[in-house]
């Protein structure tokens, strides 16, 4: 532990064993095991941001021609007739397509849109569902879900209480689903049993997890990005990032997080210290995309995608997608780089350089490629759209 950050149980010590009874006020809700084992598998595309650690980074994979159609996949409407969630892609796997928004969770087949099940969550849904354990988990306001892949069959449901997430996608690892809320807390991916929940001085808006867990958080004017270990200790925090409102996203030893007012920060794994910050656009609120080499920060709430070197920060090109309000991805040797209104632009990473162009509408969340298809949420709807 580095010697700056005396070691701290998040976890109070008082409530042992016993912590489903009285000190901590998020239940398991099952009554007997559910039929969940969780084994290493590997999904099309799991979860927000691609991987555990943010990364937005997949290996090459095709992509629809320039002359692609655009078209609804899906419509999971809202329960008071407002929008959906920028954060809020669907996950994919074995031709299936998981959709969770507003009043409905379903799957689709990535073919031909039909829809293989939808169930009721009974509460606001409005962030991605995450595939771990051969099982489909939501993040509702007040609950998370465990659902069966195959008919969306309740398996298990934990409420959170205080600790409820309503706008942060979940992190799955192995056998353990990772929630930001009003804290961070770490569930039993086969049981929804609680196994610890930390605490950090701002709003949590995104978990990366690597060696550690990084959060980034954020609010009234500050913010910090903090390390736990994977048994809830704190590790270190800083608040050199400034004012965060997305998840960092890890790579190669290095923790990258974009504040709301205009920083990148490259922070060493092992003790926070700052490597390097560069300026980028403000009001962000998403991860950068992280691989070879190269970090990619989405425009915000300014009109430029930006890419820097990742040793030194030094930048290495920019390209005007205009306002955006969808985290970018790498895909191989390309950028997928989003414009809330003037569409998805595939970029050269090495350069730059535009190298082909969908003019899609509304763009509000992260691209998702898988099946040759590209699929995104709309801006400020429960939409899903589809580029093939």
């Amino acid at each position: 532990m580095p010697p700056s950050t005396p070691p701290r149980r998040t976890v109070l010590a008082a409530c042992g064993t016993a912590m489903f009874a009285g000190c901590s006020n998020i239940r398991a809700t099952t009554s007997s095991p559910p039929p969940i084992e969780c084994t290493t598998s590997e999904y099309a595309w799991p979860m927000y941001g691609y991987d555990p650690a943010h990364t937005s980074h997949v290996p090459a994979r095709n992509l629809p021609p320039s002359d692609a159609t655009i078209s609804r996949f899906s419509q999971t409407g809202t329960r008071t007739g407002g929008g959906g969630s920028v954060e809020a892609p669907p996950v994919v796997d074995s031709g299936v397509v998981y959709v969770a928004g507003g009043v409905r969770v379903e799957a689709r087949d990535i073919d031909t849109g039909e829809r293989l099940w939808a169930i009721d969550p009974d509460d606001d849904v409005n962030t991605s569902p995450v595939l771990a354990c051969g099982t489909v988990y939501v993040s509702t306001l007040n609950d998370t879900l465990a659902l069966d892949r195959e008919d969306g069959s309740e398996l298990w449901r934990t409420h959170m209480g205080s600790h409820a997430s309503p706008s942060t996608s979940p992190v799955a690892v192995d056998d353990t689903l990772y929630i930001a809320g009003s804290g961070v807390v770490a569930l039993d991916a086969e049981t929804g049993m609680e196994r610890w929940h930390a605490q950090t001085e701002h709003s949590e808006h995104g978990i990366a997890v690597a060696d550690r867990i990084y959060v980034g958080a954020g609010s009234n004017g500050s913010g910090e990005v903090a390390a736990f270990t994977h048994d809830g200790d704190d590790w270190w925090r800083t608040t050199k990032p400034g004012q965060i409102y997305a998840a960092p996203a890890v790579a190669d030893d290095t923790v990258y997080a974009v504040s709301k007012t205009g920083t990148l920060t490259a922070l060493a794994a092992a003790d926070g210290s700052v490597r390097w910050q560069a300026s980028v656009e403000s009001g962000i609120h998403e991860p950068p995309a992280v691989a070879d080499g190269r970090v990619v920060v989405e425009a915000g709430n300014g009109t430029r995608t930006l890419a820097f070197d990742a040793e030194t920060g030094d930048r290495l090109w920019s390209f005007e997608t205009g306002v955006s309000r969808g985290a970018p991805i790498i895909v191989g040797d390309r950028v997928l780089a989003t414009g809330a209104n003037t569409g998805i632009h595939v970029l050269d990473a090495a350069t730059g350089d535009r190298v082909r162009y969908w003019a899609a509408e509304n763009v509000g969340s992260q691209p998702v490629v898988a099946n040759g298809q590209v699929f995104y949420r709309g801006w400020n709807v429960s939409d899903i759209f589809v580029i093939e």
